[in-house]
C-alpha cells in the first residue's frame, strides 16, 4: 500500500454539489458494481476533464470542478504491472472498456482490479487513464470518512467546468 494525501478534483453536475462527498450516483461504473461505494477524482482539473470526457452529452446541465483534500489514504497504484501481478491480475485490466462489456451483458474486467484492491484492504486505487496512460492518471476511493479510512473534505471553491471543444 502507498500512503496518499493531497489535493484532487472531482467534476460533478452543479445540482449535485451538496452531495459531492457522497460518491458515485450510478449503481455501477468502471470500478464499482452492485452499488459499491466509490468516489472518483483526479490530481488536476485537466486530468478530471479527461476522465469525464467520454460521458459528456451536448444537453448536459452545468458541471462544476470541486477541489478536494485527501488525507491518510492507503492506495494501491495500478500504474505499474507489479501491482496487478501481486494481486493475480493481468497487466492493464483497469484499461478494458467496461461499458461495452456491460452492454454485452458481461461483468466488467476492470471490476476484477477494484475487487482485488478492496479485498486487500486498500482505501482505493490509482489507475492510468485509458486515453493517454503515460500522462494522465486518476484516483478512486472505496472507503472514506469512516474511522481508520481515507479522509476527504472540500478544499476551496468549486468552479465552472467548461468542456473543451
Amino acid at each position: 500500500m502507498t500512503p496518499l494525501s493531497g489535493r484532487f478534483y472531482r467534476i460533478i453536475f452543479a445540482t449535485d454539489l451538496p452531495n459531492v462527498l457522497d460518491g458515485a450516483l450510478s449503481p455501477e461504473g468502471r470500478f464499482h458494481h452492485h452499488n459499491q461505494r466509490t468516489i472518483y477524482m483526479s490530481p488536476s482539473p485537466q486530468a478530471a476533464a479527461v476522465a469525464v470526457n467520454i460521458y459528456l452529452k451536448p444537453d448536459d446541465p452545468p458541471r462544476l470542478v470541486v477541489p478536494l483534500r485527501i488525507s491518510a489514504a492507503r492506495i494501491l497504484d495500478f500504474r505499474t504491472p507489479e501491482t496487478e501481478k501481486s494481486l493475480g491480475l493481468e497487466w492493464r485490466e483497469t484499461a478494458v472498456p467496461w461499458a461495452k462489456q456491460r452492454a454485452a451483458g458481461l461483468p466488467a474486467t476492470s471490476w476484477r482490479a477494484s475487487d482485488a484492491a478492496r479485498a486487500a484492504g486498500a482505501d482505493g486505487m490509482i489507475y492510468p487513464s485509458r486515453t493517454l496512460p503515460s500522462r494522465w492518471w486518476h484516483l478512486v476511493l472505496f472507503d472514506w470518512n469512516t474511522p481508520g479510512s481515507a479522509q476527504i473534505q472540500e478544499d476551496g471553491s468549486p468552479f465552472a467546468f467548461i468542456p473543451s471543444t
